[in-house]
């Protein structure tokens, strides 16, 4: 809200994610958008792009549970995490989530 952008209310969370995600994103006065998982429980990628881009003018964030609640570990983590850059640029914050998760790839 520092950047003027309040109306960014939405936060996407994937079914897998724990049951604390949604709950914490509605008590911080979000809506939460669910984002549909494949027959493995991976978080399906097309269906939260066609999210992120329905919903990019009021896009706050993406949240995830990492491994998720089925104990995977995505194996698309990095095109997820460049999803919800290209959407919404938060630079600072994202930055350091998205250099741990490439680091921790290698």
């Amino acid at each position: 809200h520092s950047r003027g952008d309040e109306h960014r209310n939405i936060c996407l969370i994937p079914s897998s994610a724990h049951g604390t995600n949604p709950a914490s994103a509605v008590m911080a006065g979000m809506k939460v958008v669910v984002i549909p998982c494949d027959e493995n429980g991976n978080i399906d990628v097309v269906a939260l792009q066609e999210k992120a881009l329905e919903h990019t003018e009021n896009l706050s964030c993406l949240m995830i549970t990492y491994p998720s609640t089925h104990g995977v570990y995505e194996d698309a983590i990095m095109d997820i995490t460049k999803i919800s850059l290209q959407i919404y640029p938060c630079k600072h914050q994202y930055l350091f989530t998205y250099t741990v998760l490439n680091n921790c790839r290698d």
